[in-house]
């Protein structure tokens, strides 16, 4: 039988092989380190094997899919092994603070109603540039903020959260999306959960080559959305179920959105 450990973090990668031990250390280098590493090898071609080989720490554990299926498939892989009271995620090209872990099982344990505590990041630009990199606010039960009137999770990323395995009893990550999924898997969470903000920086957000616009799937992701949550945004909030599919048709980008989250240092 497996022992239960506090935390399980999950660490999907493709063909990251130069940027992955950032990625890595920045997690071996916790405060907090009653942890595993579960790292979802999402069929790399590159040397990623052998630069998780290197790390002889017996937290890490390496997992390796025959083909690449996706960051959602990766992510659900490495929940489907988890073993943590709570689940974060790394990205296989950012760092986390060193204090991230320790910051946030502090907080459940003053807040225990809270399910997920999430903070704010530091966005690293590829011209030496570091801005503040607000997180949106997450209030349970609503789908649209009525600040932004956007989707309220919409900004959010998982790598500043920590997450209660409860969470995860009945939710995965919808492999169906091309994008947005961790949009998705919020709005569902905060229909059940509470959702706690820690207005300070968790985690380093690199801009790197991996960082693309790609138009043409955020349209279709916002469509997936629209489809997926029509009859709840219908009952909850019409006025944004019309904005959304105009803007949707029209094919404007959301993309200028997040300027909103976004301050100079």
């Amino acid at each position: 039988m497996r022992r239960e450990i506090p935390v399980s973090i999950i660490l999907p990668t493709y063909d990251r092989a130069a940027l992955l031990p950032r990625s890595i250390e920045s997690v071996l280098g916790q405060t907090y380190g009653d942890f595993e590493l579960i790292v979802v090898d999402d069929g790399s071609q590159d040397d990623t094997a052998a630069v998780v080989a290197e790390y002889s720490d017996q937290r890490i554990q390496y997992l390796k899919l025959t083909s690449n299926c996706g960051l959602s498939a990766a992510r659900n892989v490495g929940l489907s092994q988890a073993r943590g009271e709570y689940i974060a995620f790394q990205d296989s090209d950012d760092e986390w603070l060193p204090d991230k872990l320790g910051r946030q099982t502090r907080e459940f344990a003053a807040h225990p109603a809270a399910a997920v505590i999430y903070g704010d990041m530091l966005r690293m630009c590829a011209d030496g540039q570091v801005l503040y990199f607000r997180s949106p606010t997450i209030a349970r039960g609503q789908l649209v903020n009525p600040q932004t009137r956007c989707w309220q999770s919409y900004m959010l990323a998982m790598q500043p959260a920590l997450l209660r395995r409860c969470c995860f009893d009945r939710l995965r990550f919808d492999e169906q999306l091309v994008m947005f999924e961790d949009l998705d898997l919020y709005l569902r969470v905060a229909q059940h959960y509470e959702f706690r903000h820690l207005h300070e920086p968790l985690v380093k957000y690199y801009e790197t080559y991996g960082m693309t616009s790609d138009r043409p799937a955020e349209l279709k992701g916002r469509r997936q959305l629209l489809r997926k949550y029509a009859r709840a945004l219908l009952s909850a909030d019409p006025a944004f179920l019309f904005k959304e599919t105009r803007d949707v048709l029209l094919r404007r980008s959301l993309l200028p959105i997040v300027n909103l989250h976004l301050t100079p240092l």
